[in-house]
């Protein structure tokens, strides 16, 4: 019983080393965020598990100024590089002009034979 117990904490102890050597450090982000385009779309992980989903305004030495993209206007923030967990480019996978311009045609074509049939069907 006793090997049981230490064999799982020394599997744990492992396992969380081996998780905080994932995380990269400040400096990796600090030179990933200077490499962004000032306007880019990016979404951002904290280290309290919190996403943000943002437009980046500036990125300097110390910190990166971030415009959220919330429903409500808020301010810009600072978010320091010793909090991020995560940076990833926002790709936008919303429905863009030319898809919404594309699922109305098809439906106006749609519409329009069903009433052709319903006429047809109407008069034979």
């Amino acid at each position: 019983m006793k090997s049981i117990a230490i064999l799982t904490m020394i599997a744990t102890l492992m396992a969380s080393t081996a998780l905080a050597r994932q995380v990269p450090q400040p400096d990796v982000w600090r030179t990933f965020a200077q490499q962004i385009d000032v306007g880019t779309r990016i979404i951002i992980r904290l280290d309290g598990g919190e996403r943000v989903a943002a437009t980046l305004i500036h990125a300097d030495a110390e910190s990166m100024l971030v415009q959220p993209r919330t429903r409500v206007a808020v301010p810009a923030q600072r978010v320091p590089y010793g909090r991020i967990t995560s940076i990833e480019r926002d790709h936008g996978r919303g429905v863009g002009v030319g898809k919404a311009v594309a699922i109305g045609v098809g439906s106006g074509v749609g519409a329009f034979f069903g009433i052709m049939l319903i006429l047809m069907a109407a008069l034979d």
